[in-house]
């Protein structure tokens, strides 16, 4: 496993780069060890996830500990957050200041965050084989997770690696939130390669981002959609591009015209441009496109991963219908409560997509559409019934439509004050509001 100790020179070179601080492999496993050294085997372990040190050690602390981790974005409402605490009642949580909670104990404190304890023992015994468990969505006050095992996110993670063609020295920087399962990939490829892994706040459109790219000599970037329509617009350094060796996008549909642009730009400097595909359910990756083939197949999202294939549900399997991936990395189902984090693996490996798309005669797969009406905003999976649902407890008189990285909220009626179904969306959604519009029709 990945996050195991391993009896090597690689676990004494560089693991993190947090500012000016340096932390190897070594130290990072031994703070994670210390933290977690009295919580009991097999914990259920909520973490307030940021890009940081403390959520780093407390994940890594989580999985060495035979613990599951269940990271959640630092961003959500307390009344979402109190929400999952409710549904799930973790063993422990991790949270950023030491306010009072029901059910549960402060514990003790680890960095700059409080590790909290729950007052009465559960005796929901998590299955054996459950290794972490992820959030699938950014719709409001949803509390469905996947359930990932030992086995899916360790083999996809050298999947990805071999693919990627990673080694340790590689260098790879927090450009997405490690609670999206993209984002926490790219730590855990970073761990599996014994490379470096640059912790940074920032966006791209940031200069401080940019700067830390450059003086750490940064050769992998990932990315969502949203992220390379802002970086077509940026001058990169010549610096920069001389230590870039991979660059990497996922997280939705790039435009097909955007691709063949960026595909062109990094093809020309040397650097590998992969379009990826992928899912929370197959944490997370379903298929790429190989650098030699990027030009060829603009518009498609690849070929599958070794360690799976991918078929439609047409009858030759290749024509238009809805996608389905089979492999080792489909997770083991859904979670609501934790009540379901007891039960067996229910896919079998046999993941539906719930995505529309065909298959080419050279094994590649191009996504037209979806089944069901979700959408990509800034990355994160929404569920637009789940929103125009909530927000009809305000006013029946909306409809709620969108695209990737837009949401569009049409109401029917004269109400020209827009501040309640704000509130109502700022205190749920974990995306930016800026996603959202509010138009009167």
């Amino acid at each position: 496993m990945f996050w195991k100790s391993r009896a090597s020179r690689l676990d004494a070179k560089t693991f993190i780069i947090d500012k000016k601080k340096k932390y190897s492999f070594t130290k990072i496993f031994n703070l994670s060890d210390n933290y977690f050294k009295e919580v009991e085997s097999r914990s259920l372990i909520l973490i307030q996830a940021q890009r940081d040190i403390d959520t780093i050690v407390s994940y890594l602390g989580s999985l060495r500990n035979d613990s599951i981790p269940l990271l959640v974005d630092t961003n959500l409402s307390l009344k979402s957050f109190s929400k999952i605490l409710d549904k799930y009642n973790p063993d422990y949580f991790i949270f950023e200041n030491d306010q009072k909670f029901k059910n549960y104990n402060f514990y003790k404190k680890i960095g700059k965050k409080y590790i909290f304890k729950i007052k009465k023992k559960n005796l929901i015994k998590l299955n054996d084989n459950l290794c972490m468990v992820m959030p699938t969505s950014g719709s409001m006050g949803d509390t469905k997770c996947v359930r990932i095992s030992k086995d899916n996110i360790n083999c996809v993670t050298k999947s990805i690696v071999k693919y990627l063609m990673m080694n340790n020295s590689r260098i790879s920087i927090s450009s997405l939130p490690l609670n999206y399962i993209y984002g926490l990939s790219v730590l855990n490829c970073s761990l599996e390669s014994r490379s470096k892994f640059v912790i940074n706040n920032s966006s791209w459109i940031e200069r401080n981002f940019w700067i830390d790219v450059e003086s750490n000599k940064v050769t992998d970037l990932s990315g969502v959609p949203f992220m390379f329509q802002a970086l077509k617009r940026l001058n990169i350094s010549k610096k920069i591009l001389d230590n870039l060796k991979c660059v990497n996008q996922a997280g939705g549909r790039l435009e097909p015209n955007l691709t063949e642009f960026f595909v062109n730009f990094f093809q020309s400097k040397n650097i590998n441009f992969y379009t990826m595909y992928g899912a929370t359910e197959a944490s997370p990756r379903i298929s790429y496109v190989p650098p030699e083939k990027a030009k060829e197949k603009i518009g498609s999202v690849g070929i599958p991963i070794d360690i799976g294939k991918v078929y439609t549900d047409n009858r030759d399997k290749k024509s238009l219908g809805e996608i389905i991936y089979e492999g080792k990395n489909v997770c083991m189902g859904y979670a609501f409560t934790r009540n379901e984090l007891a039960l067996n693996d229910i896919n079998k490996g046999i993941l539906k997509t719930g995505d529309i798309g065909y298959i080419d005669n050279d094994g590649y797969l191009t996504i037209t559409g979806r089944k069901k009406r979700f959408v990509k905003i800034y990355g994160v999976s929404v569920n637009l019934d789940k929103i125009e649902s909530e927000l009809k407890k305000i006013s029946e008189d909306l409809a709620v439509i969108g695209k990737d990285d837009l949401i569009l909220i049409l109401l029917a009626n004269s109400m020209k004050n827009h501040s309640d179904l704000k509130n109502e969306l700022k205190n749920n959604i974990n995306f930016p509001l800026r996603a959202i519009k509010i138009k009167n029709v």
